[in-house]
């Protein structure tokens, strides 16, 4: 549900990728990628844009639908004119300066859902004002590389195992033992599924080459805005925003419509998303704005006035209730860990996240959820509020300096 922008998804993929994953044993998806093996491809935002790829036939093609498709013209160019490659492939962006670094530990930033890098880390960022956070790190003299998904809102698990390869690569190029990940918001499960461990049985164990894991606007404690406040579908629906609904059938513009496809259930395309959803109403509660439209047929599943709604349990199943796989697990001891969480909850021109203290999308209570990292005595540096939005927390300056601060 955090957007600004396989299968089927879900319970179905999982099982499918589990079958596959008993077939071929343990061994970690990494042994078949090679970090030689890149391709250069054009860019104008970055000093350097290649494209690799892991050949284990378990990172499949995951499921698009035209809303989610890439449109940035050099993104779709770099993954081959494909607007939907498997999620074997991934592109890995070279900020200016990266090969004449004067700081030891590389950094390696990963968007959140919906964008690529392009869109938030960029020296100038697609739509965003002001310099992004690769450059800003970049003038701190550090080698700072990016990271674009093929699938803007693919399966987190599958990311996580992407993500080891990029580091990988990382390691490769600049000769670092260790490496400082940066993650916003979607970004940042992937980043803790490989750094707790708590992928497929066949993926890449954490291999202690992160120093540094810093958070931004990360939901980890999981999201469940979309079920609290039911007019969230109908902004999705008119603004035609590639976010994922939580109702399947709703009526809008005086008629029914089947609207599964781009909800959160199978055989919707937003797997990663599912992966994120955890109930907040215990604490929270459901909105009671007058206005709202089938509050607690829409949190709970079943038929309202005006939609008709798997419910949050439904989401979390489907999902593999990741966020509680993840609360039970912590991430590798060696890891720093600094978290940012925003509380300014107005987003131009989107309805939000107004319960309690949040950033308009995730509450602040779920960012800085970060207690069950530490069960294997990771460190926590770190644990700061800003009055930032969830977009100003990728490229707002006072978020970017934040970040260089806790990176020295």
């Amino acid at each position: 549900m955090i957007v600004l922008r396989l299968l089927s998804s879900g319970a179905a993929a999982l099982a499918v990728i589990a079958v596959w994953a008993a077939l071929a044993g343990p061994a970690g998806a990494t042994e078949a990628f090679d970090p030689e093996g890149a391709q250069a491809c054009e860019t104008t935002r970055w000093a350097r844009l290649e494209r690799l790829e892991d050949l284990d036939p378990r990172l499949v093609q995951e499921r698009f639908i035209p809303l989610v498709e890439h449109e940035d013209p050099e993104v779709v160019a770099a993954f081959g004119g494909d607007a939907s490659p498997p999620s074997s492939r991934f592109l890995l962006h070279y900020a200016e300066g990266w090969d004449r670094a004067t700081e030891p530990f590389p950094v390696l930033l990963v968007p959140g859902a919906g964008v690529s890098a392009n869109h938030c880390f960029a020296d100038r960022p697609i739509g965003q004002p002001g310099e992004g956070l690769a450059a800003r790190l970049a003038r701190d003299g550090r080698a700072v590389f990016a990271l674009t998904f093929a699938h803007p809102h693919g399966d987190n698990l599958l990311q996580a195992e992407v993500l080891a390869d990029a580091i990988e690569r990382v390691r490769r190029v600049t000769g670092g033992e260790r490496v400082d990940l940066v993650a916003w918001s979607k970004g940042g499960v992937a980043a803790r599924v490989y750094l707790s461990d708590a992928g497929l049985p066949w993926s890449t164990r954490c291999r202690g080459d992160v120093r540094r894991y810093v958070m931004l606007g990360t939901p980890n404690g999981g999201v469940d805005v979309g079920f609290a406040y039911p007019n969230l579908n109908y902004w999705i629906l008119e603004n035609r925003s590639p976010a994922p609904l939580s109702w399947t059938r709703c009526l809008w513009r005086g008629a029914w419509h089947d609207v599964v496809e781009r909800s959160l259930y199978a055989p919707g395309a937003f797997p990663g998303q599912a992966q994120m959803v955890a109930r907040w109403d215990g604490r929270y509660g459901r909105t009671r704005a007058a206005g709202q439209w089938d509050v607690d047929t829409t949190y709970e599943g079943g038929r309202g006035k005006v939609s008709e709604s798997g419910g949050i349990e439904r989401a979390i199943r489907e999902g593999g209730d990741l966020i509680g796989r993840l609360r039970a697990k912590g991430v590798h001891p060696s890891v720093e860990l600094a978290v940012l969480a925003g509380t300014h909850p107005w987003i131009v021109g989107q309805v939000g996240e107004r319960r309690g203290p949040s950033d308009g999308l995730v509450l602040v209570a779920s960012v800085l959820e970060v207690e069950p990292m530490t069960r294997r005595k990771a460190r926590v540096l770190r644990r700061e509020l800003r009055a930032l939005n969830h977009l100003q927390l990728v490229y707002d300056s006072r978020a970017n300096d934040w970040v260089a601060e806790v990176l020295r």
